[in-house]
């Protein structure tokens, strides 16, 4: 092969690559919403049997939220803040009980270069605590590297030792995980403006 063809033929296979970098994701099972839908209200109807919770039960929350970025902190706590039993969805992932939970905010932290959580707002009512946050964070893969900002909520319920036995989380996950990947930030962000139009 002549070195002519072989830099007409660079561009055709970079294009094929792209094609299946595309189309493999395309052909995996779509997220069912409607799963995670009915399991968040599974563990709601489980857990409607918790407490109401004390102040301490909500600081040693919002304190473990804002300190999983330090992994020593995390392996000496979470089995403490979060039930043996506990639920945990994030908006990407799901989590049971606190091994499991312990062992993605590990895996968490090693990813992060940088992470920030402020404590906006709580509000109780009955058994249920809700925690409005803003987050920034960094991690090498996303964004270039730079700061990530967003804001949520996490919808908490806590069992009679005061440990959390329901967390759900809402944030805007796709924009601010998915959307700062390279080339899938910018399908995201394509498919976003056509929404606005």
């Amino acid at each position: 092969m002549s070195f002519k063809m072989l830099i007409q033929t660079i561009p055709l296979l970079l294009l094929a690559l792209l094609a299946i970098a595309i189309l493999i994701p395309a052909c995996a099972p779509h997220f069912d919403s409607t799963t995670r839908t009915k399991e968040y209200k599974t563990v709601l109807t489980k857990t409607q049997g918790s407490v109401p919770g004390s102040k301490e039960s909500l600081n040693a929350f919002t304190s473990f939220l804002q300190k999983i970025d330090d992994k020593s902190y995390v392996e000496a706590n979470a089995a403490k803040v979060y039930a043996p039993d506990a639920y945990l969805n994030d908006t990407l992932v799901t989590h049971h009980g606190s091994e499991q939970i312990k062992a993605y905010f590990l895996n968490t932290a090693e990813t992060m270069t940088h992470y920030q959580i402020t404590v906006d707002d709580t509000v109780t009512s009955g058994n249920e605590h809700y925690v409005r946050w803003t987050m920034v964070f960094s991690a090498p893969k996303l964004n270039g590297g730079k700061p990530v900002e967003s804001v949520g909520m996490s919808h908490v319920r806590f069992n009679s030792a005061g440990q959390v036995i329901m967390h759900q989380d809402f944030w805007d996950s796709g924009t601010n995980i998915y959307g700062q990947i390279p080339v899938l930030g910018g399908v995201i962000e394509s498919i976003r403006r056509r929404f606005e139009k």
